[in-house]
């Protein structure tokens, strides 16, 4: 059998112009569509770890923190509010909403609202309403004895 030399060459009828315009369309939904993937996983909900790290104690018995004896009660250790819920147990998080800067505030019963903008959050720290897109750092809190432990 003998091999045509000849090469055959297709005509497109596709030109510069439109081969371009179609390129970066595919590659401007190409992102789009791996940008919306990505979204899709993350829940806006969730809580966040935005918070620093700390490990303080409280001595309940002393005057400054007396108060949080008493349920629906809560105090500010420096970026953290630790609060005492309807249940009596001990709550603590990152104080400061992510969403404008503003220390959050405690309910009495069981969520941390912000004052500035109507952010709301769980005892977990989690977004239940925003503005606000993520959530706070929820801290450990130990009882022992008369001393309250927040670490995390």
């Amino acid at each position: 059998m003998e091999k045509n030399p000849e090469k055959q060459t297709v005509k497109s009828n596709i030109d510069r112009r439109d081969f371009l315009q179609k390129s970066l369309l595919l590659a401007g939904g190409t992102v789009g569509a791996s940008w919306l993937l990505s979204a899709c996983g993350k829940s806006s909900t969730s809580a966040a770890a935005s918070g620093p790290s700390v490990n303080f104690t409280i001595d309940l018995s002393s005057t400054q923190y007396k108060s949080l004896k008493t349920k629906g009660s809560y105090v500010y250790v420096n970026t953290t509010i630790v609060a005492c819920d309807a249940s009596g147990n001990y709550v603590a998080l990152y104080s400061v909403c992510p969403h404008a800067g503003c220390d959050i505030i405690f309910d009495g019963s069981s969520q941390f609202p912000c004052p500035c903008h109507g952010s709301i959050f769980d005892e977990s720290g989690n977004v239940v309403q925003g503005p606000a897109s993520s959530g706070v750092r929820k801290y450990t809190c130990t009882l022992n004895g008369n001393i309250l432990t927040v670490a995390g």
